[in-house]
Order: C-alpha cells, then structure tokens, then sequence
C-alpha cells in the first residue's frame, strides 16, 4: 500500500513513516528507511501489511529537523485483516 502526502518544513533533516500495534502504541518501528529527501504531495513510503499479523496498527509520518527536533507526528490507524 502507498502512502502518500507531505514531509518537509524548516531545517528538514529526514521524515520516516513509523508503525505501532494498536491505537496507542508504546512501541514504534520504522517501516522502510529514513528520507532525507522532502516530499510535497507525493509517495512518501510503502506498507507492506502482508507482513503484519490481522489486527489493528497506527502509521506515523516524523519529520525531524536539523536540531533532532520533530512537530507531533501525523497519524492514521489501519486495519489489517487476513
């Protein structure tokens, strides 16, 4: 699944599009690798929810700046199912 939007803003070091196991997860892992590249209104990453067990999981999208500094992540919940 593509996931597409926006990533950049001032002093833009990387975005990475995180995911977590439910709608509040404790635990995040970074799906694909770190961009250093911004994107406006373009394909930010790829899901592969094949590789995830049937359930519930919230995607981020982390901007991070120079400083290691990041605004509060943009989230969506997806649902995988078998």
């Amino acid at each position: 699944m593509a996931i597409h939007g926006t990533a950049n803003g001032g002093d833009f070091q990387y975005y990475k599009i995180e995911v977590g196991l439910g709608r509040d997860p404790n635990a995040w892992t970074v799906v694909g690798d770190l961009h250093y590249t911004p994107v406006d209104h373009g394909q930010l990453e790829t899901f592969n929810s094949s590789a995830y067990g049937s359930g519930t999981y919230t995607l981020r999208l982390v901007v991070v700046d120079n400083t290691g500094n990041y605004p509060e992540p943009c989230r969506v919940t997806v649902i995988v199912q078998p």
